[in-house]
């Protein structure tokens, strides 16, 4: 976990998780071109659907929105939470000379998740992808396909290769159905409370004698990854399990007043 002591919670801020960019997605391309300036941007992982940051032929094929992430920056402060589909990107607007405002825009991967921020004087955020906790066997793919020396073997594979095993790799992803949540399984409640049952063990409960949350009151927790678009309170502590922008072109914000996140009013 990661405590972001250098950036706050703006009750304005703007969610958007699991988009799954794909080339020529023209209307996710004006989607991001018409985000409101001057908001605070979450983009809660798995924006692109294959971005592997190490890998040439990955990066070219995502450019597009690449560059309109870049453009973003001179105008919003964009928090990016690294997914299953989009990993080792950190540099990959320095890597390609690409024009952005470096101090807005903050990459945490998936070792540095959850990331931990105030927000209200009592609030704590909790934020993450989603896919923590899910089993052993896949928290170990998780870190090793994130590990350095891993990523610049993809890089040499995919030189080698002229691209061609990386187009391959994508052609056999993008036949895989995305869902929402609700096509595998309908017991939404149930799972947002052992959600909320493993951020309370593996984060909350080991962070109570943290000076970080030193007056906290209420603790917010916002993740994507399972395409679900509900929200739930269970004692002091609400859970937010984004929908996802591949099926819905909205922005998420907070309901007014409210830890719980809903689709911005006028949309």
């Amino acid at each position: 976990m990661t405590f972001v002591d250098d950036i706050c919670m703006q009750e304005s801020a703007i969610f958007i998780a699991d988009s799954h960019y794909k080339q020529k997605d023209t209307e996710l391309l004006k989607y991001f071109e018409e985000i409101p300036k001057g908001r605070q941007i979450f983009l809660m992982g798995d924006i692109f659907h294959v971005l592997i940051g190490s890998i040439d032929t990955s990066c070219i094929h995502n450019m597009p929105l690449i560059k309109s992430i870049a453009t973003l920056t001179y105008t919003n402060n964009i928090i990016f939470i690294e997914g299953n589909h989009d990993f080792g990107i950190r540099t990959i607007w320095d890597r390609y000379n690409i024009d952005y405002k470096k101090q807005n825009l903050h990459i945490f991967s998936y070792a540095e998740q959850p990331i931990i921020m105030r927000g209200g004087e009592e609030s704590l955020y909790i934020l993450a992808h989603g896919d923590l906790w899910i089993g052993k066997g896949y928290h170990i793919y998780r870190k090793l396909i994130n590990n350095q020396f891993v990523l610049s073997i993809f890089r040499y594979i995919d030189k080698l290769s002229c691209g061609i095993i990386y187009k391959k790799v994508t052609k056999y992803i993008n036949k895989k159905r995305i869902a929402e949540f609700s096509f595998f399984r309908k017991d939404y409640e149930a799972f947002m409370r052992e959600r909320i049952r493993k951020y309370r063990d593996f984060v909350i409960k080991p962070i109570m004698k943290d000076i970080f949350i030193l007056n906290c009151k209420s603790f917010c927790i916002v993740e994507g990854h399972y395409h679900m678009g509900m929200g739930i309170y269970e004692d002091n502590i609400a859970y937010n399990a984004l929908k996802s922008c591949y099926f819905h072109k909205q922005y998420l914000t907070f309901k007014k007043h409210e830890l719980l996140i809903e689709v911005e009013d006028g949309q």
